[in-house]
């Protein structure tokens, strides 16, 4: 059985990094549950509604101060790693397309 892998992304952004933590700790205005924060870390990790195929995936946003503004980097995979329909690139780029459209990308 073929295993559906992990997807990756960045943003760098403007904003401030409290701003990103919390907007992604919101569940990213994106209909997903937050799984676990730490705002100390400045991580935050997501995870999709169960669908009638797939079990869901997680999407984890980590967010490191930059002189400019912050760096997120969005990474997912699937609930199980056995799920070959779990849309993980879909997903990342779901929270991802979801940050740029709320703070911005340079």
């Amino acid at each position: 059985m073929e295993m559906v892998g992990q997807f990756q992304t960045n943003i760098q952004c403007k904003a401030a990094p409290k701003e990103v933590y919390d907007f992604s700790a919101s569940g990213a205005n994106i209909n997903m549950k937050l799984k676990s924060s730490d705002p100390n870390a400045m991580t935050v990790s997501l995870k999709s509604k169960v669908g009638f195929f797939s079990y869901g995936e997680i999407v984890d946003c980590t967010i490191t101060k930059t002189q400019d503004g912050c760096h997120v980097e969005i990474s997912g995979k699937p609930v199980l790693v056995t799920n070959i329909t779990a849309d993980v690139r879909g997903t990342v780029m779901k929270v991802s397309d979801a940050l740029i459209g709320r703070i911005g990308n340079r």
